[in-house]
């Protein structure tokens, strides 16, 4: 398959006009529209995105993160004993073995398929519950701008595996199987599936337990309301759905116990992330949110749609009468959720909101991934909203329209003015990567001359991608050493596991990367690997200095240096 240069102006202008060409079906309402606009979305969410796909390099340092526990996990699969994502769960790594049961490498190309397939899954899990709630119509017209945003965006924290994916597809098929089962008696298969995938979101991102207990929360609530069910019966069903957030947790602590790490999932994943960013004052931090929101690039955009619609829809209320005509549909179907049930949809929706505001505000770290867990709820949002839009007369429903297209047309003026400033448009070049070919730092090019792929490596420092390129499991269990170097409660603590298991793997070749090309830590005197004195002492009875390459210093074990002389 060919690479995508710089300035892809000929494969860029055809995908942009489909955008056009899916917005115009929005419109004009083909036959096929109802059958074919979700599948249609994808397909053109993976055309817009295959250059940053193509891309097999990390777009974001957490990926070649998470590709290496996936490929150390795939030889040793006890978590924690052999890796330790930190603030990402265990699923987010362990997800990215999938792909290798496929015959597919542990790269960046393999990794960006599967953040494609998460993010599919998440627009079509919540396109059901917007559809189930609101109808078919709102449903596609909230789908839209998601699918635009997620494809023609060029913010790497968008386009990158993250450790929000898992958690938000966990979340969106939990909130899915909510809408169904106000469809009708709730049946404890589905109910106990609701509770499951709830259970699992805490060993995806424990960021997402928040919005994980108001999605269990309201379907609680759903089972209560319900005045024609025995108080009995209501019993069973909360113990069902309740077994089923439980089971999951249950089932991974037991995992633990047998693989002897449950002293580590405690004290690494839960004490150790609730030490993790404190994050100041929350207030100030919700404060900032509009400031958070901008850093997402077009995210702002989307922000600003979903205020609008709603706005749009309080005006037309105030000056004019539902018709439910027009661009609309028949009034079974449109403004369903006004007719039915608005109290439901509008309390959980805004508690869910609030709540990830919260979530994603708590650590006061800003990090424009996070806001991977706004996109449910916006959707559903821009879906409530234009359930009410659609029982306007045309002139409403054309204000809408209208802001869709501004909102698209955003992006093509954007891509204009980087083509015209000479800036890229697109920053992940893959013309000249040789195709499905990982690219090899001078460093990793001396690493392989001592180590073989599948061998363990330690890298002190943030410089995962060398794990990556040299095709070498982690000899550590944390491979990026922020925790084993800067000050907070429980440095001591992982220190001594960082010596632990640095002397049980004894790799064959060992990388101080602080330097110049290593991320956050820079300063050999203050934070290379002397700074823990038994590693310091180990390292100089039992490996050898080979040189400076990338600005990291090469050590090789003695005997594999004295083997290559």
């Amino acid at each position: 398959m060919p690479g995508f240069d710089l300035f892809p102006t000929f494969y860029f202008v055809p995908t942009y006009l489909i955008c056009w060409l899916l917005l115009a079906g929005l419109v004009l309402r083909p036959k096929w529209g109802k059958r074919l606009f979700l599948p249609l979305s994808l397909i053109l969410l993976f055309l817009l995105r295959l250059p940053s796909i193509w891309f097999n390099n990390e777009i974001n340092p957490d990926e070649s993160q998470m590709i290496t526990q996936a490929m150390t996990l795939a030889q040793d699969p006890i978590y924690f004993r052999s890796v330790d994502g930190t603030t990402g769960g265990p699923l987010d790594s362990y997800a990215l073995v999938v792909p290798s049961w496929l015959g597919l490498p542990f790269d960046y190309i393999s990794a960006h398929l599967l953040a494609f397939g998460l993010i599919a899954l998440f627009l079509v899990f919540t396109f059901r519950a917007a559809q189930l709630w609101f109808g078919i119509r709102s449903a596609q017209l909230a789908l839209f701008p998601l699918v635009v945003l997620l494809g023609l965006t060029q913010n790497g924290d968008f386009l990158h595996y993250n450790s929000e994916l898992v958690a938000i597809v966990l979340l969106a098929g939990a909130t899915y199987l909510l809408a169904r089962q106000q469809q009708s008696e709730p049946v404890r298969p589905q109910l106990f599936l609701i509770g499951f995938l709830l259970g699992m979101v805490p060993f995806g991102k424990l960021q997402g337990v928040p919005l994980a207990a108001v999605v269990g929360l309201f379907t609680g609530f759903d089972i209560l309301r319900r005045t024609t069910t025995p108080m009995p019966q209501k019993a069973g069903q909360l113990a069902i759905l309740t077994l089923g957030g439980l089971l999951f947790p249950a089932l991974f602590v037991l995992f633990m116990a047998v693989g002897g790490q449950l002293d580590s999932f405690v004290t690494f994943y839960i004490e150790g992330n609730f030490n993790y960013a404190t994050g100041g004052n929350q207030l100030d931090n919700l404060l900032h949110l509009p400031r958070f929101f901008g850093k997402g690039s077009e995210f702002a955009w989307l922000v600003s749609l979903t205020i609008a619609l709603p706005i749009i829809w309080l005006i037309a209320s105030r000056l004019t009468r539902p018709t439910h005509n027009g661009l609309g549909v028949s009034a079974l179907s449109a403004d369903r959720a006004s007719q039915t049930d608005p109290l439901f949809y509008v309390g959980f929706l805004s508690l869910l909101t609030l709540i990830t505001f919260y979530a994603i505000t708590r650590t006061g770290s800003e990090y424009v991934h996070y806001l991977f867990f706004l996109m449910g709820p916006f959707m559903l949002w821009l879906a409530y909203a234009w359930s009410g839009l659609l029982a306007y007369n045309q002139p409403v429903q054309w204000v809408g329209i209208g802001i869709l297209a501004v909102y698209l047309l955003g992006f093509g003026v954007q891509a204009l003015n980087r083509y015209q400033q000479g800036a890229p448009m697109n920053p992940y070049p893959s013309d000249n990567q040789g195709g499905w070919q990982l690219p090899k730092a001078d460093i990793v090019k001396e690493i392989v001359k001592y180590a073989q792929p599948g061998e363990k490596l330690v890298v002190w420092g943030w410089r995962c991608d060398y794990y990556v390129q040299a095709q070498m499991q982690q000899g550590v269990a944390e491979n990026h050493t922020i925790r084993s170097t800067f000050a907070h409660p429980m440095l001591d603590i992982y220190q001594r596991r960082y010596v632990a298991d640095f002397k049980r793997s004894f790799p064959p070749v060992f990388v101080d990367a602080v330097g110049s090309q290593n991320l956050w830590m820079n300063d050999r005197k203050t934070q290379g690997f002397e700074i823990i004195r038994p590693l310091a002492q180990f390292v100089t009875a039992n490996y050898r200095y080979v040189g400076l390459f990338n600005d990291a210093r090469l050590y090789v074990r003695n005997d594999r240096f004295n083997a290559n002389r």
